[in-house]
C-alpha cells in the first residue's frame, strides 16, 4: 500500500485473541485433568491446539484488512497477504444470514476467483461499515 495518508486498516480486536489463548489453556488443563479416556484426552488437545494457533495468528497478525484509493489488501492463508487493485474486485457487500441461534453478518469481497469473508471479529468492527468505507475509498466519493 503506497499512499498511508488514505491507508485504512481493519484488524482483530486484543480481546478475541486473549479469549482464544485462555480458553485454549483452559481446555488443556482440564483435558489433562479430568479425561479419563484416550480418544477425549486427544480431541480436548486438539481443540485446545486449534484456538492456540487461531489466537496466535490473531496476535502475529491482526491486520485481516486494508484500503486505499490503489486497491485492497487481504490477509490469504496463515500470514500471507494478497493485493488487489480496484479494477479487480468484483463486488463487495455484506451478507446477513439468521442462523439456530442468532444472525450471522459478514463482509464479503469478491476478486476474481477468490472469496473473501470477514466477520466483526475479524475487523474491529460491523461488517457494514467496513463496507461503505471501502466503497468509498473505491468510488473516491
Amino acid at each position: 500500500m503506497d499512499n498511508s495518508e488514505t491507508l485504512r486498516q481493519w484488524r482483530v480486536p486484543v480481546a478475541v485473541p486473549s479469549v482464544k489463548l485462555v480458553a485454549a489453556g483452559v481446555l488443556v488443563v482440564a483435558t489433562v485433568t479430568i479425561t479419563r479416556d484416550l480418544v477425549g484426552a486427544v480431541l480436548g488437545l486438539l481443540v485446545a491446539g486449534g484456538l492456540g494457533v487461531s489466537g496466535l495468528r490473531d496476535l502475529l497478525v491482526p491486520v485481516r484488512l486494508e484500503a486505499d484509493a490503489e486497491g485492497v489488501a487481504v490477509l490469504a492463508g496463515l500470514t500471507g497477504r494478497r493485493r488487489y487493485p480496484w479494477a479487480v474486485v468484483e463486488r463487495i457487500r455484506v451478507d446477513e444470514r439468521r442462523r439456530l441461534l442468532g444472525r450471522s453478518t459478514m463482509l464479503e469481497i469478491d476478486v476474481d476467483d477468490d472469496l473473501y469473508f470477514m466477520s466483526r471479529y475479524e475487523l474491529g468492527v460491523h461488517p457494514a461499515e467496513v463496507a461503505e468505507e471501502l466503497l468509498t475509498l473505491r468510488t473516491g466519493r
